[in-house]
């Protein structure tokens, strides 16, 4: 089996931010906004595959076997990562989360009321990033430096002031809340008005540039077939391939450039494109073994292609 990354870097349009994983995930809905704002985005996913064909590929960052950790810390050296949930499972929140706020969420079509959770968490340690992804989180706010916060920044203040049974506030991990109140009302306009469902949507993209004043980066954990994939989004080109080739070569993955973000993209076509580009003399070998019906070209799809009707239709003498 080969394990491969994908990674496409592209401008990014907040007002057009085009679509996200087909059946998976939208966009949300979004307000307009006035003028337009030129940001960027790498798209990072992972696939588990045969050959060439991809028809048996699973899809998602965790298939790449890269440390998705360790990749950010090392795109984002010696800055602060705070990890962000919005609607998280009440009994999935970490121990040593922050802000933590359960409050009452409606879903038409679904439980007429079910307690969610939002709480933050400081990732200081190795592997805390991926730890608060699979507790829930699916934002991962970038800072330069440790955020300040004012007093009036406590979990169940301002927009996050909602009715509450008591002892459902944690008083201890509101008493630690780590993030200041504008970034606090920019994760509401991203992720507070989102829906469950096929396909999901969990996030604004308009509220992606008044978020990005406040910090360096922000990554967002887009679905893709079979897992998730990291979104990083950024005001400036963020120089990413050199270090995602190297974390694909330390654990002998192959490093798949796309045209488009891998999410929406075809496995298949950007293997043929990339073997079209690779150099055996000093690469070595092609990697992915062909498939044995053949692989993905113009030339073998087109000699497979069906008749014309007017051929298919004609009729032969005896």
């Amino acid at each position: 089996m080969v394990q491969a990354i994908g990674h496409c870097q592209s401008e990014f349009d907040p007002t057009d931010p085009g679509r996200l994983c087909r059946g998976q995930e939208r966009w949300i809905d979004s307000f307009d906004l006035e003028d337009g704002v030129a940001m960027h985005r790498i798209v990072l996913s992972g696939a588990l595959f045969s050959d060439d064909s991809a028809r048996d590929a699973q899809r998602g960052l965790v298939f790449s076997g890269i440390d998705g950790d360790a990749l950010l810390r090392a795109l984002f050296p010696d800055r602060i990562f705070i990890a962000c949930a919005e609607e998280g499972h009440p009994r999935e929140v970490p121990t040593d989360a922050t802000g933590v706020e359960h409050y009452p969420n409606h879903r038409p079509g679904g439980a007429l009321e079910q307690w969610v959770t939002r709480w933050v968490l400081n990732c200081d340690g190795e592997g805390d990033t991926i730890r608060a992804f699979e507790a829930g989180a699916d934002v991962l706010l970038v800072f330069k430096e440790a955020p300040k916060t004012s007093k009036a920044s406590k979990a169940g203040s301002s927009i996050y002031d909602v009715p509450m049974a008591d002892g459902v506030l944690d008083e201890a991990a509101a008493a630690r809340d780590t993030l200041p109140e504008p970034v606090r009302e920019g994760l509401f306009l991203l992720m507070g008005h989102r829906q469950d469902g096929q396909p999901a949507r969990r996030f604004q993209a308009a509220a992606i540039p008044s978020l990005m004043e406040h910090v360096e980066a922000i990554v967002l954990l887009h679905s893709d077939k079979h897992g998730g994939c990291f979104g990083i989004y950024t005001p400036k080109h963020l120089e990413a391939v050199p270090t995602v080739d190297r974390f694909a070569t330390d654990v002998g993955a192959l490093s798949v450039p796309f045209a488009i973000a891998p999410m929406l993209a075809r496995w298949d076509r950007a293997i043929w494109e990339l073997r079209q580009e690779w150099d055996e003399a000093s690469q070595g070998e092609f990697p992915v073994p062909p498939c044995p019906n053949g692989g993905w070209n113009r030339r073998e799809r087109r000699s497979q292609a069906k008749p014309p009707v007017a051929e298919a239709l004609s009729i032969t003498e005896e």
